[in-house]
């Protein structure tokens, strides 16, 4: 068709509106001020190179920073160490990759005093953003009643109040959250700041249009105008609450990026060994500062700190996120039918056997699963309902649905598992609508640090005060869910009589699978219903067995019965999600073990 000749008029610019391009050093020293509320946005890509910049213009002052983030992980435990936060708002604070424990620098902190915590669960912390972008006075939750969370935080930003509507009598409600400045790094955004973010999405826009100040957005790569058109399904945070676009690539580092479709983007994976030098750097104050000494302070900016990571490091982080990847770890990977096993193996496919039992015959339509044996249990499980026909789904807290987990990689939120995900998505769909709402019948299954005979978890604080690594989503799976499974180490100061703190209540909790016995919870009574391999082979040495190591005092069920023994089969596929041992290490304790 021929051009009109009046069309020209309208003709789209290929870039539109005022460009935010900044160096990201102005960009912080320009809208990052002491006493101010930074939130670390939360995607599959993380604002470390943002946040790093921020610690080289604050260090050796105090700026009494508040800092909102769903998880402070890895190097941003840096920020603490050089005292430059003064209260964290937080759903999870330790390490995550590959596994969740704690971070001896911000124990060290929150010990010493130099950091107030508020403790928050996920999707809460998300749906307080959320208030806070719709203009809210207030928005309702399902989660958080019954935990020493809402305890903590009632009065002030949590309430119970009667639902005006009569349809669930008290709801708990949340107060609106608006940071000042928003850190994000991401995939990509025009000069102008209309930003595509990484997915799975996290926390989505929440954060970001609920800003007073704006978004620093630090991008891999700045795009046309044209080019955002194109892809404008994907763009999540819109030019106007975008204060300065920043070009930095690799700007997620230590942890990676995925990039859903933009061109000319390169997704990368986390670098494992980077994580693990900083998580045992921070064992001490004189190793760690000696650590931000070297990577931070000593990096004049985040293109001296890629120099000093060196290319090939890069190179090899950007190959691994290759969709085929998977495929030369699982083609070197030997075929491990050892037919003795351990511990941690012996609960997982007992684990794996139960969630299988509960969905085939509940009917659930997804499975979340937390971080460790509770997601090598699901994926052990899930894989095998598939292949005998069932359509349940996989689904992760950070916006993960109808993924197929990938071999050789333990890790949750692997980029590998990415790529198979049916729907990436964001936090308040997955605990908010799937896991909270009506039209999802779902099964939690988390582990925890500590349980007690009610069945509520702890995962916040230590018996000593020390802090663990908080609620992140448990919180939210464990009060939301339809059913849920915990899964824990036989031990007397893990199943105990009281908590010294309630991360999640245990009222959904069905079943407690742990590395000698199962406990249910019928007709109200607490029940031993099986005994694993180990334990003894008869009921009587079993129980006797299972109560030197548990402080419960449960009742034996009248079908009590011996667990089998796990398969050569099942062990052989377990052990391809964890090859290296991650989880899965342990000394060998079945038959044929010597």
């Amino acid at each position: 068709m021929a051009e009109h000749p009046r069309a020209e008029q309208f003709a789209l610019r290929s870039n539109e509106g005022t460009s935010k391009v900044m160096d990201l050093a102005a960009a912080v020293s320009t809208f990052v001020k002491p006493g101010c509320t930074i939130h670390v946005a939360y995607s599959d890509a993380r604002p470390n190179a943002a946040l790093m910049e921020v610690a080289r213009q604050f260090a050796g002052t105090k700026p009494d920073f508040t800092l909102v983030t769903s998880g402070l992980v890895s190097v941003q435990h840096s920020l603490l160490q050089l005292n430059l936060v003064g209260t964290l708002l937080a759903s999870f604070a330790g390490e995550n990759y590959p596994m969740a424990r704690p971070n001896r620098a911000f124990q060290r902190a929150v010990r010493d005093g130099r950091v107030r915590v508020e403790n928050w669960s996920l999707w809460t912390l998300v749906a307080r953003l959320m208030a806070g972008a719709l203009g809210l006075s207030h928005i309702p939750v399902g989660s958080l009643r019954d935990s020493s969370m809402a305890r903590d935080l009632y009065g002030t930003s949590y309430e119970e109040i009667e639902d005006p509507f009569g349809i669930q009598g008290k709801t708990g409600v949340v107060a609106p959250l608006r940071p000042d400045v928003v850190l994000m790094q991401t995939v990509a955004a025009d000069a102008a700041g209309n930003v595509i973010m990484a997915a799975p999405y996290g926390e989505s826009m929440w954060g970001s249009l609920a800003s007073k100040t704006g978004v620093i957005a630090c991008v891999e790569r700045i795009i046309s105008t044209e080019e955002v058109r194109a892809h404008n399904v994907m763009v999540r945070v819109p030019a106007h609450k975008v204060v300065a676009v920043c070009e930095v690539p690799f700007g997620s580092h230590p942890y990676g990026m995925y990039n859903p479709g933009i061109p000319n983007v390169e997704s990368y994976v986390p670098d494992g060994p980077f994580m693990a030098e900083v998580l045992a750097a921070s064992n001490s104050d004189e190793s760690f500062d000696d650590w931000i000494s070297e990577w931070i302070l000593g990096c004049r900016s985040h293109e001296e700190y890629l120099e000093r990571l060196g290319t090939p490091r890069l190179t090899a982080l950007r190959r691994g996120a290759d969709p085929d990847a998977w495929l030369a770890d699982f083609e070197l990977a030997e075929v491990d039918d050892d037919p003795s096993w351990n511990e941690n193996e012996l609960m997982v496919v007992v684990t794996a056997r139960l969630i299988k039992e509960r969905v085939a015959s509940a009917g659930f339509d997804a499975v979340l699963a937390g971080v460790g044996l509770a997601n090598l249990s699901a994926w052990h499980a899930v894989r095998q309902l598939k292949a005998e026909g069932n359509d349940v789904e996989l689904m992760a807290e950070i916006g993960m649905f109808g993924y197929d987990p990938r071999p050789g990689e333990p890790f949750i939120f692997a980029n590998r598992n990415l790529h198979t995900s049916k729907w990436l998505t964001d936090v308040s769909v997955v605990l908010g609508a799937l896991v909270g709402g009506p039209g999802t019948r779902s099964l939690g299954v988390i582990g925890a640090a500590q349980i007690d005979s009610d069945f509520n978890t702890n995962s916040t604080y230590a018996e000593d005060g020390s802090f663990l690594v908080g609620s992140g989503g448990a919180n939210d799976i464990m009060s939301r869910a339809d059913e849920v499974l915990v899964t824990i180490n036989l031990d007397r100061s893990r199943l105990v009589n009281a908590l010294p703190y309630v991360t999640c209540p245990g009222d959904r909790v069905r079943t407690v699978v742990t590395s000698g016995a199962v406990f249910e919870r019928r007709d109200g009574a607490l029940v031993l219903s099986r005994f694993l391999p180990g334990a003894g082979e008869d009921v009587e040495s079993a129980v006797e067995w299972i109560r030197e190591r548990c402080m419960w005092d449960f009742t034996v069920a009248h079908d009590v019965k011996r667990e089998a023994d796990p398969t050569v089969e099942e062990l052989s596929a377990l052990r391809l999600f964890d090859p290296e041992r991650t989880f899965l290490r342990g000394q060998k304790i079945g038959p044929n073990s010597n």
